[in-house]
């Protein structure tokens, strides 16, 4: 775990609307811990396992493809199971662009953080596709990036104050 607490985005995106959403997401989490927070925003193919296990909490974001993820994100979990556990806890959200399935694309992606065990900071269900986000963000969509990304950053925060707790009383400051 880093000294200050790290907002991990990891995103595929080809036509641009992914990564607009990615960065809105981070410039909400800036703003976490009074601005006291490292926010990495990665493409999914330069992420390595360092970046997940030193990271407090993580959002993951793809554009949609049939209704499901992009082949580089569904890589990236591919190669993340033999290490899991470095996801345990940790504050996660799911977000997606796209022409059409969305919901189902999130869906994807929460479906394999589930099995990782995060701590969702926001998940889709029947009413809320969560943040899903028809081709270009909007101005509303990208106000709407910014507060998960705040909330994501504020989870962040108590989780990496959890940990730090957890290992002075373990004595392994």
């Amino acid at each position: 775990m880093a000294d200050r607490p790290n907002i991990l985005i990891v995103f595929t995106s080809w036509s641009g609307n992914t990564r607009a959403l990615a960065e809105a997401i981070a410039e909400g989490a800036k703003g976490a811990g009074n601005g006291n927070v490292d926010v990495t925003v990665k493409r999914a193919r330069d992420t390595k396992r360092s970046d997940i296990e030193s990271a407090s909490a993580v959002a993951f974001g793809s554009p949609t493809y049939y209704s499901y993820m992009s082949g580089e994100l569904k890589a990236l979990f591919d190669i993340a199971l033999p290490f899991k556990n470095s996801f345990y806890r940790k504050p996660a959200v799911a977000f997606a662009t796209g022409e059409g399935g969305q919901l189902k694309c999130i869906q994807s992606i929460e479906g394999i953080l589930e099995l990782f065990e995060v701590s969702f900071v926001q998940r889709s269900d029947i009413l809320s596709a969560g943040l899903a986000v028809q081709g270009r963000p909007d101005e509303g969509a990208i106000r709407q990036a910014k507060a998960i990304g705040r909330k994501l950053g504020d989870a962040g925060v108590a989780y990496a104050c959890s940990m730090g707790r957890k290992n002075i009383i373990a004595g392994k400051t």
